[in-house]
């Protein structure tokens, strides 16, 4: 299959694991996670084929922390 899977796939990739947003949370706790700053953070990202893997962690986020609420 081509692409992303829905759910985040790019675990341990070098690329992803040096932006800023990954950075940002990737050693918070889902409890330390603010749903509308991810929510904010994803709409400051350019819709481009190279932000895919950021947006995709987001996403991720997103759907994690709706499931918690």
């Amino acid at each position: 299959m081509a692409g992303y899977p829905i759910n985040w796939g790019a675990t341990g990739t070098p690329r992803i694991a040096s932006h800023p947003l990954y950075i940002k949370y990737n050693s918070t706790p889902f409890s330390g996670i603010s749903l509308a700053q991810v929510k904010a953070d994803l709409g400051g990202v350019m819709a481009t084929a190279d932000n895919a893997e950021i947006c995709f962690y987001l996403s991720w986020l997103i759907r994690t922390l709706n499931l918690l609420a």
